[in-house]
């Protein structure tokens, strides 16, 4: 039996900005990049014989779609990049988390399955800790110990990233499966770049493959790989210390010729092909001046390079290669079989190359168990929309849900709908304005002893909000909610939830009793959370975005300053909001949220800035 290391999931995700060779055009005749020759190119004998193919051809889609190779990139913002704009948008966490989602789903694993997390990049959302670390905290519960390596390597950190997993692999012989992502904001190098050609030629993604150990009797996958250094090219192309880019590109692309030249015969040779024999070539996709020249020298017909990944994506440093393995799966056209060659060579000199043949038989394919089997949570205050929602979450994870409703309403019949129709969820009716109500409760309606977690969802409940106007009654329900939740605390083993408002946030008279509604709760989270950390317990306060289906309890005024003050342009999504909720009960962190720890609080918000 031999051990193979083979591609088992894949997903790669892009900014959310797309920036098309006309909107670039556009810039150059405004005058914000130049660079460019137009007359000169319209005197090429190469142009004519372009107009002769494509009439409608400008001269600048000639040379930067025809000769770079280029036809569009994503960014995280809006085009031009600017530091206004960065600041707010996406990072190379945000397009990492989404790119591993996507990977998980396609190999059918659970995120606990994972072995070791290695990430690289040379644009980190922040300097420590690694990216990988953080990364891995949106997916695993905190007792998971798996190991988490950040790599700073730009176009070679995918390959680095394969040699490093296979490395762990034949060294832990009980590993399955590793994660390698290669994540890149490019755009956040741009803001002070004037020439078109950079601006034509990176764009922001991130790509994820997970690497599987499969025995088999025959070789496939990962057969061989190498990664070089050349210290020629050090001063030839980076980013410097005001993250700026700089590039030779005439020295890049004589240096890196050779080296992918090299390195692609030296892989092909060691794993016993000739140049003939491979079925495609995949490489780091610089631009058709580098590679079309690469394949020139090997002899390989350009027939057999994949560009698509540039073609649609732009340079987007060491992501570009698993993306395009990533199209190529999603397309059908890996077959088993297949010999691919991925070269690259790019920032500080790094080069390398590794061969694959697609496995027959894709391995690693898991039963995916359910997040919260065996786990219980009572949730407070079920009774509104988002509170069905949150259940539904929990029970299709498998969490037994002990719901509780504040009065009888259509929600509270579609929670007891679930009950009758055998789901794991148990409903009773009760209103909990007194302390008698909440002793009487704990000791009798609730039935059980203890539970995993503690939701109280009285913020999305408009019942509460309309009780909550007037300011007398407002107190005697904070109070009666921090008597509550106090009490139930000892019930408690592992996460407390409270649920918050955008009001409390908002500068605004209008907010009135509201805002002191919520900010009485945040309180009492606060003053809680030490007391739930002693006894091991964390304590999470989450204000999520402004809904346009339960919003009826606030004016216009109210709603559209609470939007601002989230940077909502547009009204949240109430199933991601409460896949949110149920992640953050087991989960260090949560994809789209932001955190802050005030003493022992956990405070989550959403972020709305970069979504679109």
């Amino acid at each position: 039996m031999t051990n193979n290391y083979i591609f088992t999931g894949f997903g790669y995700s892009t900014g959310n900005y797309c920036i098309e060779n006309n909107d670039l055009y556009r810039a150059i005749k405004n005058e914000q990049i130049s660079g460019f020759n137009k007359d000169l190119i319209l005197k090429s004998k190469n142009y004519q014989e372009y107009l002769k193919h494509y009439p409608n051809g400008t001269a600048f889609d000639y040379f930067v779609s025809f000769k770079m190779g280029f036809n569009r990139r994503y960014h995280v913002a809006s085009w031009p990049p600017t530091h206004e704009h960065q600041r707010i948008a996406q990072t190379s966490l945000d397009l990492a988390i989404e790119a591993m989602e996507i990977a998980l789903n396609d190999a059918e694993l659970s995120p606990e399955q994972i072995d070791c997390w290695i990430v690289s990049t040379v644009s980190p959302h922040e300097v420590a800790p690694g990216i990988a670390s953080t990364l891995k905290c949106y997916f695993v519960k905190p007792e998971n110990i798996s190991p988490a390596t950040t790599l700073t390597s730009g176009c070679a950190g995918f390959n680095v990233g394969i040699r490093r997993a296979i490395n762990y692999l034949e060294a832990n012989k009980s590993a399955q499966h590793i994660v390698v992502i290669h994540t890149e904001t490019m755009s956040h190098f741009l803001t002070e770049k004037t020439d078109f050609v950079s601006h034509a030629t990176f764009g922001d993604a991130a790509a994820a493959i997970i690497v599987s150990r499969s025995e088999k009797n025959t070789l496939e996958g990962v057969i061989c790989e190498a990664n070089y250094h050349d210290s020629l090219m050090i001063d030839a192309v980076g980013v410097d210390i005001d993250r700026n880019l700089y590039m030779d590109g005439n020295w890049v692309k004589q240096r890196a010729v050779k080296n992918i030249a090299a390195v692609s015969r030296e892989i092909a040779e060691k794993s016993g092909w000739t140049l003939d024999m491979i079925d495609m070539v995949v490489p780091h996709q610089t631009g058709n001046i580098i590679l079309n020249a690469v394949m020139n020298e090997l002899g390989i017909p350009l027939s057999k390079m994949f560009l698509e990944a540039q073609h649609e994506y732009g340079n987007v440093s060491g992501a570009t290669i698993p993306i395009a393995l990533s199209m190529l799966r999603y397309s059908g056209t890996l077959k088993p079989g297949m010999r691919i060659l991925c070269p690259t060579a790019g920032v500080g000199g790094e080069y390398g190359a590794f061969s694959y043949i697609v496995p027959k038989i894709v391995a690693g394919k898991n039963n995916v168990s359910m997040t919260l089997e065996n786990k219980t949570a009572l949730v407070l205050y079920a009774d509104c929309m988002l509170g069905v929602e949150v259940c539904n979450n929990l029970i299709n994870d498998g969490c037994k849900v002990y719901a509780h409703c504040h009065s009888i309403n259509d929600f509270t019949a579609t929670l007891q709908s679930l009950q009758k129709e055998g789901k794991n969820i148990g409903v009773f009716v009760k209103k909990l304005l007194s302390f008698e109500d909440i002793e009487n409760s704990v000791k009798q309606d609730f039935g059980i002893t203890q539970w995993n977690y503690q939701l109280n969802l009285a913020g999305a409940n408009e019942l509460i909000y309309t009780t909550a106007a007037d300011k007398i009654e407002m107190l005697k329900l904070t109070e009666s909610f921090c008597h509550l939740t106090r009490k139930l605390l000892l019930q408690t083993k592992e996460t407390v939830f409270v649920l918050g408002h955008a009001v409390e946030l908002v500068n605004n008279p209008m907010a009135g009793s509201l805002k002191e509604f919520f900010s009485g709760l945040h309180g009492l989270a606060g003053s809680m959370s030490g007391e739930a950390f002693s006894k091991g317990i964390r304590t999470i306060w989450y204000i999520p975005g402004i809904f346009q289906d339960t919003a009826a309890y606030i004016c216009n005024t109210l709603k559209t300053a609470c939007k601002n003050t989230m940077r909502q342009e547009n009204y949240g999504n109430i199933q991601k909001t409460a896949r949110n909720i149920v992640k953050s009960l087991y989960l260090l962190k949560v994809a789209d949220t932001k955190d802050k720890c005030v003493n022992r609080l956990i405070e989550r918000t959403e972020q709305f800035a970069f979504r679109k």
